[in-house]
């Protein structure tokens, strides 16, 4: 994916869960919305460049502060 797309997807409007938290769910929320709902959400994280520590380290973040926010 060329440069400037990518960082089109990982905008505010893009398809990209990419930020914090807070800001991953607004775009979920912003997603469902368009979709007309949604019931799930599945993350599938590419770990190639991140170790052990960060991958755990995102895995608790969607269980301590966006599932949280998510299930409101």
């Amino acid at each position: 994916m060329p440069r400037a797309a990518f960082d089109a997807q990982r905008g505010a409007t893009g398809a990209l869960p990419v930020g914090s938290p807070e800001k991953v769910v607004e775009k979920i929320r912003r997603h469902s919305e368009s979709l007309g709902g949604i019931s799930r959400v599945t993350f599938q994280m590419d770990n190639a460049l991140m170790n052990h520590t960060q991958l755990m380290r995102s895995i608790e973040l969607i269980g301590t502060r966006m599932s949280p926010l998510l299930n409101n």
